[in-house]
């Protein structure tokens, strides 16, 4: 599992530093600036207009309740970290050594993880700048849209955010993570949904999104996973070995018994021979 991982990480690397040094080529800029790329990036904007406006209708609409913000974290092309945003706070789970602290200033440690709540508001001046530019809400690596509308006061939505937490059980990198968190999070207190709510709770594409990706796992998680699923494995033949020298065991009385009451039946038997000889 962890050389199949490795190795497909390994091949979208190299594929990624490719692209980036062909762009970087003058056979790369001609492509990029060619009139044929030229017009698709204009029919793709064209296309993507009236979901863009859909969007802004409904970042302007405060009548059906408090806003639910989702931001989503990339770095060097690859999903990050998950955040929900209302009543002027962020609610995640993260790490609980690095609670508090920015992004880039975390610590590895163990995977103890907590739900965190904190103020936190969006930049509008540079996301309403990325809109116009490129139709799509992406701020330095940020990418924040709007998923719905919540009637739930802020100590009503922490309430819920706790609740999740306590519910939510183990975390694990690949299947249950601060994604599922926030969704989990999500289907307690959204009361109105917005356009990009599929998009978020279910990773439908859209010409407006891509879809999005769990970043790799660390080569150590693998390694740890590996090493666990090893243990259980031994774990398991040690269980059927013992099982099999059990069933051995009492197979073996089994048969110890029967010999034992077929040698009793037969001195029995012996007996009464002897005795019918006596008497006759």
């Amino acid at each position: 599992m962890g050389f199949v991982l490795s190795c497909l990480q390994a091949n979208k690397r190299r594929r990624e530093k490719q692209m980036a040094e062909f762009a970087q080529t003058k056979r790369g800029q001609r492509v990029m600036n060619s009139k044929r790329m030229v017009r698709y990036k204009e029919k793709r904007l064209k296309a993507m207009q009236p979901d863009v406006e859909r969007r802004l209708r409904e970042e302007e609409d405060h009548t059906k309740g408090q806003q639910v913000w989702f931001s989503r974290y990339i770095y060097n092309g690859r999903l990050r970290h998950w955040v929900l945003m209302t009543h002027g706070n962020k609610y995640e789970l993260r790490r609980s050594e690095n609670v508090g602290k920015e992004i880039g200033e975390e610590r590895p440690g163990e995977l103890e993880f907590t739900y965190h709540v904190t103020p936190f508001t969006i930049d509008e001046e540079k996301r309403k700048a990325a809109l116009a530019e490129c139709s799509l809400p992406d701020v330095d690596g940020f990418y924040v849209c709007l998923i719905g509308w919540t009637t739930k006061t802020k100590e009503e939505v922490d309430l819920a955010c706790e609740s999740v937490f306590q519910s939510f059980g183990e975390y694990h990198l690949l299947w249950k993570n601060c994604q599922h968190f926030l969704r989990m999070l999500a289907e307690q207190i959204l009361a109105t949904k917005a356009a990009d709510y599929p998009w978020f709770i279910s990773n439908t594409k859209t010409r407006y999104q891509k879809t999005q990706s769990l970043m790799p796992p660390p080569l150590e998680f693998l390694l740890k996973m590996q090493l666990q699923m090893t243990a259980q494995m031994q774990a398991q033949v040690q269980n059927q070995i013992q099982l099999q020298t059990q069933n051995q065991i009492q197979n073996q009385i089994q048969m110890q018994i029967q010999l034992q009451i077929q040698n009793q039946i037969q001195m029995q038997v012996q007996n009464q021979i002897q005795m019918q000889n006596i008497g006759g």
